[in-house]
């Protein structure tokens, strides 16, 4: 009688198989992961560009005496190593001293805008 010492060529086979496909599923699953942690970086750091430039806004009207100005405005904001372009749409309400401030961001990659990542409306008023 024969005893066995190792393994077929088959089961060989069908073990690498098995190693094959789970070694694919992990790194399928690793870059889907690392592309979703990216995507949220973007749109946390696009956000707080935003923030920043409502502030920015807010702050502008304690010295200003006038409302705000209606109309479109582009500003390049530098924030956690990128550049970013944020868009400020200006619009009249029915009362004379408030705005609504419709603000989009796009990311700036390689001269490109890319987005807008971000979008927020505000309502600024003098104070």
């Amino acid at each position: 009688m024969r005893i066995p010492r190792g393994f077929t060529l088959i089961e060989l086979m069908v073990a690498l198989a098995v190693v094959a496909i789970v070694a694919t599923t992990v790194l399928v699953q690793g870059g889907e992961t690392a592309a979703q942690t990216y995507s949220m970086e973007r749109r946390a750091v696009a956000r707080w560009a935003l923030e920043n430039e409502i502030e920015r806004a807010r702050l502008l009207q304690v010295v200003n005496p006038e409302p705000l100005a209606v109309g479109t405005s582009r500003r390049r904001v530098n924030l956690a190593s990128r550049e970013w372009l944020v868009v400020e749409d200006t619009f009249e309400t029915s009362h004379p001293w408030l705005r609504r401030v419709e603000y989009s961001v796009f990311a700036v990659e390689d001269g490109r805008e890319v987005g807008p990542v971000d979008t927020l409306t505000t309502f600024i008023g003098q104070r």
